[in-house]
């Protein structure tokens, strides 16, 4: 049995059953607080046992992903990591009896009756508690998602938001609750709201405890219109664009556009569902940067009695002749222009993110990490303002990549229209300073999945970068091509003393000596260790 932490009463007969748990729940059609749609959001109204999970809070259902990792469903009790009332959900993701793997997840959800078109305001408050000294401050992540379907499978839901919880506190010694607010507008009448916590990397001997408390979901006020302004564009210095020679075919879109009118060297995509997509050659001088053209996308809900949240338009190209683990530098142009102001909508309603996929995989669904462009500003249609510039850069996975940039129109929000216009997009290799050649080299315990983490990667990424075949199998002493991180220092090896281990063997273990582990951990007697003891390595 696992237990948690707390030695309490209300835990000790608890069972923790491992792998996939998921309830059926029927539609909720009552509250338990004025207001508030979700029954039971403030788990005060108690717990049953579950199947496949543990003690989740009535009303609710549960998801795991199972795999290499324990799950744990608590009823909380302890005073200190409860916000309002006696009780929080407790959601424990461990590898302490197991080798993990990475993005393991588990959850509750709940399906409610809501108004299509009117807005609903989300909020909650939770605590992230965890022991471990691991340097990525992200290895926790607590999301919320939808299913505009009503539906309880977790693994359909298509965008996941992460929640700002930045924090984590010792497991028993928990700090203030964390609190979220966010606003969405649902396009059918049922819904599913999905709560998860996702525990990032297959690290072995952690846990993270997280409680969830007043959790509310409320239809938002009405708001009274105010007259939208048209930003007032400010005089700035034009920046730099990407120098060097230009690695994409036709990325000033000057050289012409073919079928769907996507410019020719160029690929198209889009997820379909209730919304019309265009391409488009657009000629209009206030939304070209360079030249006569630039790429419209177009994303529009017309004529539907009814959308879906998450609508994606976009286009991609085909990049050969990188050098693996090199530098690259991506530039561009763009705006986002819709038909009317909607001052009482949210502000982030429509984005511009770009992604690649090594081997020139051209399926934008083989995107593992889509990067937001920070354009904030949303002009009218007929009423542009200057261009916004984007430059980042990356490093390549492989000597053939795809490149993909794509609209993005968030909510399931009828009789709109986005327009996004792209312009004078660059590829280059970035300049010799930042090529910097950047290598580790495997030691005893070393798992891809820990150095991923320590170098702020994913395992893929070190696959396709080193051509490794197998990424369970590295060895002591080889050279591994990883991201630079000049400016961070590297991360502490940290273990965890088990039982009937000694100081001798964890260094035989690691490739290093016991006087090095007394010094590096300050260690007055090399014969007293205790199971739990956090130990530094070299």
């Amino acid at each position: 049995m696992w237990h948690h932490p707390h030695v309490r009463l209300a835990l000790l007969g608890t069972v923790l059953v491992l792998g996939l748990g998921l309830v059926l729940l029927g539609v909720t059609t009552f509250a338990g607080e004025p207001g508030n749609l979700l029954r039971n959001g403030g788990f005060e109204e108690g717990f049953v046992f579950v199947e496949g999970c543990g003690l989740v809070a009535k009303g609710w259902g549960c998801f795991t992903n199972g795999g290499a990792a324990d799950y744990g469903f608590f009823d909380d009790t302890w005073a200190p990591v409860v916000k309002e009332g006696k009780h929080s959900q407790l959601i424990a993701i461990s590898t302490a009896r197991r080798w993990g793997q990475p993005d393991r997840i588990a959850g509750i959800y709940q399906t409610v009756n809501v108004r299509p078109g009117k807005r609903y305001v989300l909020e909650l408050y939770g605590l992230i508690r965890a022991d471990d000294n691991d340097p990525d401050p992200w290895r926790y992540r607590v999301e919320w998602g939808i299913d505009p379907n009503g539906g309880t499978d977790w693994t359909q839901v298509t965008e996941w938001q992460e929640l700002p919880w930045d924090r984590y506190d010792p497991r028993l010694q928990p700090g203030e609750f964390q609190h979220a607010r966010v606003e969405f507008t649902p396009s059918t009448s049922r819904i599913t709201l999905f709560i998860r916590v996702r525990m990032k990397w297959g690290t072995w001997f952690r846990q993270v405890d997280v409680n969830l408390d007043a959790v509310s979901l409320r239809e938002a006020p009405a708001v009274t219109p105010t007259p939208t302004r048209q930003p007032t564009p400010v005089a700035a210095a034009t920046p730099e664009p990407c120098a060097g020679t230009n690695l994409l075919v036709n990325g000033t879109f000057e050289e012409g556009f073919v079928e769907e009118a996507v410019a020719q060297g160029w690929g198209w995509f889009t997820n379909g569902g209730r919304a019309t997509y265009g391409f488009y050659d657009d000629t209009w001088p206030p939304v070209v940067k360079e030249g006569k053209h630039s790429q419209l996308i177009e994303i529009n809900t017309y004529k539907y009695p009814a959308s879906d949240p998450d609508r994606y338009a976009g286009i991609y190209q085909v990049v050969k002749g990188l050098t693996p683990g090199a530098t690259y530098e991506l530039c561009f142009w763009g705006m986002m222009r819709e038909e009317a102001p909607h001052p009482d909508e949210d502000p982030y309603r429509y984005r511009v993110q770009w992604g690649i996929a090594a081997d020139g995989v051209t399926d934008w669904q083989a995107v593992t990490t889509w990067t937001e462009v920070p354009w904030d500003t949303i002009y009218l249609r007929t009423s542009p303002g200057p261009m916004l510039f984007y430059r980042t850069r990356f490093v390549a996975p492989s000597s053939t990549i795809t490149l993909f940039i794509r609209a993005w129109k968030k909510w399931g929000t009828l009789e709109r229209e986005l327009d996004v216009n792209i312009d004078d997009v660059r590829l280059v290799l970035a300049p010799p300073e930042a090529q910097q050649a950047c290598y580790y080299t495997v030691r005893r315990g070393d798992t891809l999945s820990a150095i991923a983490q320590r170098y702020g990667t994913t395992i893929s990424w070190l696959v396709q970068a080193n051509n490794i075949t197998n990424p369970n199998l590295i060895y002591i002493g080889q050279r591994l091509v990883v991201p630079c991180v000049p400016d961070s220092p590297p991360a502490p090896r940290i273990h965890t003393v088990r039982f009937g281990e000694t100081l001798s063997g964890i260094a035989a273990r690691y490739g290093t000596t016991v006087d090095e582990l007394v010094r590096l951990n300050n260690l007055k007697d090399p014969n007293l260790i205790y199971v739990g003891q956090k130990l530094r390595l070299p």
